[in-house]
């Protein structure tokens, strides 16, 4: 029997809404001493900033008086009981727990200017716990067997359950009496934060490896899951599994030599599954206290603006893939290749409905997803030693591969699962032929040949759907996310105690609606705007067919057509040469840890995202794509002036007793 438990104390994040302080330093020319400037009332407390009669909220009182944080408690561990029937068959049983409190607050003072969730002029104040709980079981029998001279069998067969829980309660406060005072009984008007959730998964499972001589391998694999939150006409999935593979340099001992050294040939079918949370298959309620004209609060219930879907089903994926290994030159070299092609049925979204149904969005499936891709990667011991000797490898991997919706489903002609159904703004797109999350958005409006379409002033119009030959009414596709390939190139040095290692990172293609670069563009912020005696005429023709001859200046230009004109003048190729990670270590020699308690002893600094070239955006803007405009999800592509990437810098020490 074994016994662990970890407990991970007090992990605390302080966020301050950087976001909306770039925003609006953005709007600030460089002549204005914004360091230099009062930010606050003396007598209120409230912003105080130089442009338009104080109507925009000052970045610097942003930092002082908003803040969102959380503190987090954790404690998980694990228990294995392990009973042994013979030298073939054992039986063991695994039960884990995994407990953690996140003490969230997120408040701003009031005399901010506006209003919104995160910058309400009145002043706001929240404060909740998510208490979430999950529980782990297994039991796996395991068998181990030689069936005969040549061939040998292992198998496990087993079930798990897995429980999730999440309780949130909190109070949510508005009107802040006092200035600076961050109690919720300095509010006016309070109102409760509650939610809770939970959900059970149960499966069986069994695999068996035959493997004939050592050279021949087959395994075969199956699992079955039930979880808690589907109707039961849809609540479980079987996803079985097959591969092969096969040892040359084993089965025929006269092919390997000191140039080939090992050959695996390997081909394997997969599937998985993925399930919902939440409880997306029923309509619920909220629930909250109305105040009536007698003065009576009363608890009401009011319907959810997300439509229940008891159609629901399943997430399937399904793999087939083939490749090698190989190793050359005494080990020296090593290559390893994958081709797999890709099928995803009944993918799961949040899909937006549109306002006459009553409800917002709803969580549904896209029929199907397919697609295929490649990934290599090849090893290199440019200098290898035993000992204490100086050793460089290196290493690059290789990847692409691209998805595409071809089936839809749901009598849609397209699904915007992340970002905005609002063309102006952009989002992600599920759209039948085309990629899965190419981003849709306003574009220039094209005449039937084509040709963009400028106005009586000389900037571009706009259109926010399109028809396509086939009938078809979709947002207009004005980019696509997904990269063409992505390269690392991985290095590591070791010399007696002393180890070194980076990696550089490629990523080559896929577009970003940048709204930073644009902003810096349209006010004239960067280098490539200085020249103000600019004068432009955008290619296109007018509302007759004629040329466009209308001359506009670099105001216009900047302003009117790429910050506030159509999204499809904000897309930039997001390609980027990324210094992704530096590493430098020491590890003690062993003589000298004898007179202490410790076994080993290493300490390594390390640096992540030291340096990148996004170079297909302009140099100015020093713009890194590598941002969640749309939060965490699938979506990706966009930036709507969000924080830039922050360096990181770490220290480590390891150490064994």
């Amino acid at each position: 029997a074994a016994l662990g438990f970890r407990a991970m104390c007090k992990t605390q994040r302080v966020i301050i809404p950087l976001p909306y302080c770039f925003g609006h330093l953005f709007f600030t020319p460089r002549s204005v001493d914004l360091i230099g400037l009062p930010f606050q009332n003396p007598i209120t407390g409230g912003s105080v900033y130089y442009r338009q009669n104080n109507s925009i909220q000052n970045p610097l009182w942003t930092v002082a008086n908003a803040q969102n944080g959380q503190l987090t408690n954790r404690v998980f561990g694990n228990a294995v009981l392990t009973y042994t029937f013979n030298d073939n068959l054992n039986v063991l049983y695994r039960a884990g727990i995994d407990f953690f409190n996140e003490r969230n607050h997120s408040f701003a003072n009031k005399g901010g200017i506006g209003s919104g969730a995160n910058f309400d002029n009145l002043g706001r104040l929240a404060t909740w716990d998510n208490n979430v709980v999950i529980y782990d079981h297994s039991v796996i029998l395991n068998g181990d067997y030689e069936l005969n001279d040549n061939i040998g069998l292992t198998f496990n067969l087993g079930a798990t359950s897995r429980h999730r829980n999440i309780e949130r309660q909190g109070i949510r406060s508005d009107g802040q009496i006092v200035f600076g005072v961050q109690k919720h009984f300095n509010f006016k008007e309070n109102d409760q934060i509650e939610f809770s959730g939970l959900r059970n998964i149960v499966g069986v499972f069994g695999q068996a490896e035959l493997d004939y001589k050592n050279f021949l391998f087959l395994t075969l694999a199956a699992r079955n899951d039930w979880v808690s939150n589907l109707p039961a006409k849809n609540n479980n999935q079987f996803y079985p599994s097959a591969s092969i593979s096969f040892l040359p340099t084993t089965a025929f001992g006269n092919l390997k030599s000191n140039v080939l050294n090992y050959l695996k040939l390997r081909a394997g079918l997969g599937t998985s599954a993925n399930f919902p949370t939440g409880f997306p298959t029923l309509q619920t309620l909220g629930l909250d206290a109305a105040e009536f004209n007698n003065g009576d609060d009363i608890p009401t219930n009011f319907l959810r603006r997300v439509k229940a879907n008891p159609d629901l089903k399943p997430e399937l994926i399904k793999e087939f893939e083939v490749g090698f290994d190989i190793k050359l030159w005494n080990n020296r070299i090593d290559l390893s290749f994958s081709y797999f092609d890709r099928e995803t049925e009944d993918l799961i979204v949040r899909q937006p409905l549109p306002p006459t149904t009553g409800f917002d969005v709803t969580t549904t499936n896209i029929g199907k997803i397919e697609g295929d891709g490649i990934e290599i990667d090849l090893g290199l011991d440019i200098f290898k030693n035993d000992g204490d000797g100086f050793n460089w490898n290196s290493r690059v991997n290789f990847s692409t591969s691209e998805e595409i919706v071809t089936d839809l489903g749901n009598n849609v002609d397209q699904i915007i699962f992340a970002g905005s159904t609002a063309a102006g703004i952009g989002g992600n797109a599920a759209i039948e032929g085309e990629q899965l999350g190419v981003m849709v958005g306003s574009r220039v409006r094209r005449d039937a040949n084509g040709n963009f379409l400028v106005n009586a002033s000389g900037s571009y119009t706009s259109e926010t759907n399109i028809i396509l030959p086939d009938g078809r009414n979709i947002t207009p596709i004005i980019g696509n996310p997904n990269p063409d390939y992505i390269m690392n190139f991985i290095n590591s040095f070791s010399y007696r105690n002393f180890n070194l290692g980076f990696q550089v990172s490629h990523t080559s293609g896929g577009d970003i609606v940048s709204q930073t670069i644009a902003t810096l563009l349209g006010r004239g912020l960067i280098v490539e705007t200085e020249d103000r005696e600019n004068t432009f005429i955008l290619p296109g023709v007018k509302a007759d067919g004629s040329p466009n001859q209308t001359q506009i200046n670099n105001s216009q230009y900047y302003f009117s057509n790429v910050l506030f004109g159509p999204t499809e003048l904000r897309v930039y190729d997001a390609s980027v040469i990324r210094l992704q990670e530096v590493s430098f270590g020491y590890t003690v020699p062993s003589k000298f840890l004898e007179k202490t308690p410790f076994g080993s002893l290493s300490i390594t600094a390390s640096g992540y995202n030291l340096w990148f070239d996004a170079y297909n955006t302009p140099d100015g803007a020093n713009f890194d794509p590598n941002v969640a405009g749309v939060g965490v999800g699938n979506g990706r592509g966009f930036d709507f002036i969000n924080g830039p990437s922050a360096k990181r810098y770490g220290l480590s020490i390891k150490a064994t007793f």
